[in-house]
């Protein structure tokens, strides 16, 4: 993610700029970038297999999943594939899943929708390159006409245990303006549950942001944390050529954005470093 300073101007006059780093305590919990196109037919016709051999180096595991919930499916992967073929159009389709051998990332194929999710989140490039081949191959093999959404989300989620400070309040970490209410000790202290939605326009016309924030006990975190979800988009029409561009913008306004978000103290906390030392 990323520093500023106090004085930073304003980035398209929603977050102050600031100087990339890595954070060696970084509190991602998911990084992930969906794409969408108009629905291809030859996607649901048979299991892409061509896609598959194109990624299987990278992403080696496989799983056909029904879009809408049945569960009740023998548990051998050769059956589910065959069954789901047959049951997958009356249950809204199939999406195919490719994994890490770790399991800590996904891509995930629909026949309107691409994504890669991961949970093993480094830097950007490292995320950018992981993407590349996967969307190489569709573009190559299915040929989507335009993408009607792009998106890239960014959860974090912040534990004050973890970190070493549980006695700091979350008004020491986290900025007033996201706060609200919760800047003021009287209302942290005595609020149960927090948590907003919002949704903002890019002034310069590039998409909209998604910001979700509160509250949230997360498993194999201990206490309470503060969760900061960014989902950055672009609903109108793109270019297939079009598309890495875009999630760079993304993925430069999210570090922008994380960073408004938190105080000083907090930074220093997350360990930031320059990426050279990641």
């Amino acid at each position: 993610m990323t520093d500023e300073s106090e004085t930073a101007m304003p980035s398209d006059d929603l977050f102050p700029s600031s100087p990339r780093v890595f954070y060696a305590k970084a509190p991602l919990v998911q990084v992930a970038s969906d794409l969408r196109f108009p629905p291809i037919l030859k996607i649901a016709s048979g299991p892409p297999v061509d896609f598959q051999e194109r990624i299987r180096g990278a992403f080696p595991l496989f799983a056909a999943v029904p879009n809408l919930g049945f569960s009740q499916l023998p548990q051998m992967p050769q059956l589910q594939a065959e069954i789901l073929q047959v049951i997958g159009p009356q249950l809204g389709g199939v999406s195919y899943q490719f994994q890490t051998e770790d399991q800590k990332s996904t891509i995930t194929l629909s026949t309107s929708s691409f994504s890669l999710t991961t949970t093993d989140y480094n830097i950007w490039e490292d995320f950018r390159n992981h993407l590349t081949g996967p969307l190489m191959a569709l573009e190559e093999i299915y040929r989507p006409a335009f993408f009607s959404r792009i998106g890239l989300r960014y959860i974090d989620a912040i534990n004050r245990q973890s970190l070493g400070l549980e006695n700091r309040l979350w008004s020491a970490l986290i900025n007033a303006p996201l706060l609200g209410e919760l800047a003021l000790p009287v209302f942290e202290h005595n609020t149960e549950v927090a948590g907003r939605q919002l949704t903002i326009r890019i002034p310069d016309g590039t998409g909209k942001i998604t910001l979700r924030h509160g509250h949230a006990i997360i498993q194999g975190k201990p206490g309470l944390c503060y969760v900061i979800d960014f989902d950055f988009f672009r609903d109108q029409r793109t270019e297939v050529k079009n598309a890495g561009s875009a999630l760079d913008r993304f993925n430069k306004l999210a570090g922008n954005a994380f960073r408004w978000c938190i105080t000083s103290e907090l930074h220093d906390a997350l360990d930031p470093r320059p990426l050279d030392d990641r």
